[in-house]
């Protein structure tokens, strides 16, 4: 009976000691909706968060913010505002302007305690040039309407949600449409694309017709650095070259 009792006993001291709250960590956040992956020479909204742990309710909150590329350089102006105060618990948005170079970037914050470092939050993004991709379209029919006529994208077999593009095509029937997929795909594999109507129709040619493209990079600034460097070092041995004095041996002397 005794050990019955104890443990009930135990039993209840284990409950109760499970039912008391635990404290609030302190804890910093950074917020974003959606992808990381974002249009050159753009900017994107942040929120910043700082929940205070219990026993720091009187400290003041404030933060440092700053975008660094991989190399861990800081990027000139990429977080606006890049300090300031926070209250307890209450998201405040900051603005990262998106750099106009390809690349992995992060946003870095460092939040303090009355002055005093605390903790530190990382967001890894990156900022690419926009894939442009455009089917031909025919109708077979130029009379056809096509005031409420659409189509979406797919790429690798996946609806592109925001590609929603209305067609409008020329009086011979023939015409285009684009859409500028901002995205960082496997640049070693294949792609696919299509577009596809919103309805049924077999009357405008080139819907459903798979397309296939590679996501080459097109930031070609290195390669124009090494060619202007191979154009100077080229330039300095021509002029070299051409001011070489000849050297003049004379006749040579006649035998006896």
């Amino acid at each position: 009976m005794n050990k019955v009792a104890f443990g009930i006993m135990a039993l209840l001291a284990v409950a109760a000691i499970c039912l008391v709250p635990a404290g609030v960590d302190a804890q910093g956040e950074i917020i974003h909706d959606g992808t990381n992956v974002y249009k050159v020479s753009t900017s994107e909204d942040f929120d910043i968060k700082y929940t205070l742990s219990e026993g720091d309710e009187d400290k003041a909150i404030t933060y440092s913010a700053k975008v660094i590329n991989k190399a861990g350089e800081v990027v000139s102006s990429g977080v606006s505002p890049s300090t300031g105060t926070l209250g307890s618990g209450e998201a405040e948005e900051v603005t990262v302007s998106v750099p106009k170079n390809p690349g992995e970037y992060k946003l870095v914050v460092e939040f303090f305690l009355d002055e005093v470092k605390d903790s530190q939050q990382e967001y890894v993004f990156n900022a690419v040039n926009p894939i442009t991709l455009t089917v031909n379209l025919k109708a077979d029919d130029v009379t056809l309407n096509l005031e409420d006529f659409g189509v979406y994208f797919y790429v690798d077999g996946e609806k592109i949600e925001d590609s929603f593009k209305t067609i409008s095509l020329s009086y011979d029937g023939t015409g285009s449409v684009s859409y500028d997929w901002i995205a960082n795909p496997d640049k070693s594999v294949p792609h696919t694309f299509y577009v596809k109507a919103v309805g049924e129709t077999s009357m405008i040619q080139g819907l459903d017709e798979v397309h296939t493209f590679y996501a080459a990079d097109n930031d070609y600034t290195l390669v124009i650095v090494i060619a202007f460097l191979l154009l100077v070092i080229l330039i300095f041995y021509a002029v070299r070259i051409y001011r070489k004095p000849v050297k003049n041996f004379g006749k040579p002397k006649a035998r006896r």
